[in-house]
């Protein structure tokens, strides 16, 4: 579209309301998400050990650092839906921070990992946890995905990218308080491995829902 053919759209659409600001849009979607994982949670209830789990201070981070990425990445899709003043290039960085120390919070010991242990995880063949962190992912990332739309973002790929991020990860958290396996090998083949495909998928759903038309 050259400008002048926006121009003429832009007359015949007429003014439009504005949005609102990304740190606002940020905060109703996490409002609505987290209501949305606490009555799943609710519903199928929480591990066993759940008490003794939140006791131990590097679980605890390890959530902590999950709601921290789920929020940045929010944030940088919803700066990155704005091509005006709003546009940071630099946010769409701070996940991926969080997701630096997320995993060496993580899995601290992944060093200690054999390829037996790998090996094992993945004859296992436990599809249903990448599957359940999807399912659980879809809703609050199509409606991300549904708010970017309404912007004009020039930086597709990478509004998909953290959109995706963003809803994987309160996947990864609702797993991670739900799923009594704390095993590393399992963790890192069916659910960080997984989380990185469908950001990669969510990257190329953003190059082709996201473009501004």
């Amino acid at each position: 579209m050259d400008t002048k053919q926006l121009i003429d759209q832009l007359v015949i659409e007429g003014a439009q309301k504005p949005l609102p600001g990304p740190m606002r849009q940020t905060l109703v979607w996490l409002a609505g998400t987290s209501l949305y994982v606490t009555t799943l949670t609710a519903y199928n209830g929480v591990r066993s050990d759940i008490a003794d789990k939140l006791g131990n201070p590097r679980f605890a981070l390890e959530l902590v650092l999950l709601f921290a990425i789920a929020s940045s990445a929010a944030l940088a899709a919803f700066c990155l839906s704005r091509p005006d003043a709003h546009q940071k290039p630099w946010l769409r960085f701070v996940p991926l921070g969080f997701l630096v120390l997320w995993a060496m919070t993580a899995f601290s010991g992944a060093p200690e990992l054999t390829a037996a242990d790998i090996l094992q995880s993945l004859t296992a063949g436990q599809f249903d946890c990448p599957w359940n962190i999807l399912m659980l992912s879809v809703p609050p990332g199509v409606v991300m995905f549904l708010i970017i739309r309404r912007g004009a973002t020039i930086r597709c790929c990478w509004a998909g990218g953290m959109a995706t991020l963003g809803a994987t990860s309160l996947g990864y958290l609702w797993m991670r308080m739900i799923e009594q396996n704390d095993n590393l090998a399992h963790l890192i083949v069916w659910h960080a491995v997984p989380i990185l495909l469908m950001c990669v998928v969510g990257m190329m759903a953003g190059h082709m829902a996201l473009r501004w038309r």
